[in-house]
């Protein structure tokens, strides 16, 4: 029997044993009665609203004035009520910053591209940065409000939308851009802040709340900052960064190592590990009704809630990569992402390890053990993971004992982090891509199946597309030029349906009220349709559709073309 929202709105989460192991303490934006009622009251269409909210009087008025109106038995319109009387607006502890100034009047990227319409484009999304650079500004909050915002000292890039602060893994796709749009000092500091926060919590977590202090997201500081010197050669910052980078490196070793068993040998490999019993408090609503829909075991639900916390770090949020039964409806129910070891975490990891051996090298002169760690593991995925026959990778399902084969884009993330893979497969896999391409022209969806989760058929991410570019260019491989053009025109259309313009070259459509959006997602189905599914609508911004597309055009340039969705009329 499906739970109703009677019954729903006064049970209490908690833990197995009535202990809850909850993300932080905070009796307002982490667990406990006052987010148990508000979120379950569903007085917000997406339960981040109320969680991103600062209070507006210290905590424990805010707490004594929950208490008046029942606690947990309080009504529906006493919680609207209290909400309104008490908290603030989502965001308000941020300010935007300009950065005009700091942009390149001429891009380099822009003069690797010759058609004109691309060109033109590439130049208004190279002027988007200043929509999404944020600094903290707590001056409005009282003495004793509380914020739910975790402390940052620099200025940062946030993804846009209903994402407010810094995330993890966003930022590195940011970086791609920014850096090639000159923002070389706030790449700095959007790299420093992430830096702070494992000085503060030894990871980084998934973004800047506290909400998100037990998880983190794909691991690629390390990456940035390998990134960051890259472009600028400042030995100082690495030599600074590099002690933390370290730190961050222990915590996946520690927190996210598994075995695994082929043969009769027993690999090390990682993956996605989140140690919780209870909803995710900016997804609370959804969770809670779920958990309590499969099971009244306690601790069943504790697994599935950890289960989902788990998918959230993955940054696959979510996908039929996690689930037991792809066909169960609905599909999470069978999740189960701490029994699966991912091929893109454990690509990730090589890279890190690769990395901060380079960088070890640089600043001190010697690797230490991280190149070993990476022979390691590159020879244990080759074991479990890879498929000789399609050239791909696939992750390894510890429950089942052997690699999955389901198709996902993380496939050939190795093929990236790879420099010497063999070129055989490698073309193999990269002749699969070009089949999954010919049936998806907005790009290579997340995977093959159909669930209604946003990282599934046909939803088609920035991050996966860069990624399966990069390794095409590292192997040399046409289908490079294929995915360049068709993430080319899946954003250019979808800004141009939405109402973008480019004065002279590209005329305002006649039905259009807006003026273009830059998605975070697009539809591989339909060229220049925004994505759907999952927990939240289509998110605008954005900044890794934004850094990618400008790596993109800096990587390939040459050979893009107008898309064929464009009214060429010149306006």
């Amino acid at each position: 029997m499906r739970l109703t929202r009677k019954i729903v709105a006064i049970v209490v989460v908690l833990g197995v044993g009535g202990r809850c192991k909850g993300p932080c303490d905070s009796p307002i934006y982490c667990q406990g009665e006052l987010l148990h009622a508000v979120q379950m009251a569903r007085l917000f269409a997406d339960d981040k609203t109320f969680v991103d909210k600062p209070t507006l009087k210290p905590e424990a008025q805010v707490l004594a004035a929950f208490a008046r109106i029942g606690g947990a038995n309080a009504s529906r319109p006493a919680l609207e009520q209290f909400v309104a009387e008490n908290f603030g607006q989502e965001g308000s502890e941020l300010r935007a910053v300009d950065v005009g100034g700091e942009l390149a009047a001429s891009p380099g990227f822009l003069e690797r591209v010759v058609n004109p319409v691309v060109r033109a484009f590439g130049r208004e999304v190279h002027g988007y940065w200043g929509q999404l650079i944020r600094e903290q500004d707590t001056t409005r909050l009282c003495a004793g409000c509380v914020s739910s915002m975790l402390p940052l000292a620099r200025r940062f890039v946030v993804p846009g939308g209903r994402f407010r602060e810094t995330y993890y893994w966003d930022t590195y796709f940011a970086l791609e851009g920014m850096l090639r749009s000159g923002l070389v000092d706030l790449s700095k500091s959007s790299i420093g802040d992430l830096l702070d926060l494992v000085d503060m919590y030894g990871f980084v977590p998934n973004g800047a709340r506290v909400y998100y202090l037990d998880r983190s997201q794909p691991p690629v500081l390390t990456l940035m900052v390998k990134l960051y010197y890259e472009f600028t050669h400042d030995v100082e910052f690495v030599r600074g960064a590099l002690p933390r980078l370290q730190r961050e490196y222990a915590y996946w070793a520690d927190k996210h190592c598994v075995d695994v068993r082929v043969g009769s040998r027993v690999l090390r490999l990682s993956r996605y590990f989140v140690d919780t019993d209870v909803p995710r408090p900016e997804a609370y609503s959804d969770d809670y009704e779920l958990a309590h829909n499969v099971t009244g075991d306690p601790q069943i639900r504790a697994r599935l809630y950890a289960d989902l916390a788990t998918g959230a770090e993955s940054g696959w949020d979510f996908s039929t990569r996690w689930v037991r039964d792809i066909h169960r409806v609905p599909v999470l129910e069978t999740i189960r992402t701490r029994q699966v070891v991912p091929v893109d975490l454990n690509a990730i990891l090589y890279q890190v390890e690769m990395a901060l051996g380079e960088l070890s090298d640089l600043v001190h002169g010697a690797s230490g053990t991280y190149r070993q760690a990476a022979g390691e593991r590159r020879q244990a995925m080759d074991a479990a993971m890879l498929d000789p026959t399609s050239g791909l990778y696939f992750d390894y399902l510890l429950e089942d004992a052997r690699r999955s084969t389901e198709f996902a884009a993380a496939a050939v993330w190795p093929y990236w982090a790879f420099a010497d893979g063999e070129a055989k497969l490698a073309a193999r896999a990269f002749a699969y891509l070009g089949r999954v391409l010919d049936g998806n022209p907005g790009g290579v969806p997340a995977t093959l199946t159909q669930s209604g989760q946003q990282w599934d058929w046909p939803m088609a991410w920035p991050p996966l597309q860069y990624v399966a570019m990069q390794g095409a260019l590292r192997y040399g491989d046409p289908v490079g030029v294929r995915l360049a053009q068709s993430y080319v025109d899946s954003v250019l259309c979808a800004w141009y349906a939405t109402g973008g313009s480019l004065p002279g070259i590209l005329g305002k459509l006649g039905n259009a009220t807006d003026s273009g959006h830059m998605f975070e997602k697009f539809d591989s189905a339909q060229v220049g349709s925004a994505g759907g599914g999952g927990e939240y609508t289509v998110q605008a911004g954005f900044g890794w559709t934004n850094g990618v597309l400008i790596w993109t055009l800096d990587k390939f340039g040459p050979q893009l073309t107008a898309p064929k969705c464009l009214n060429l009329n010149v306006s």
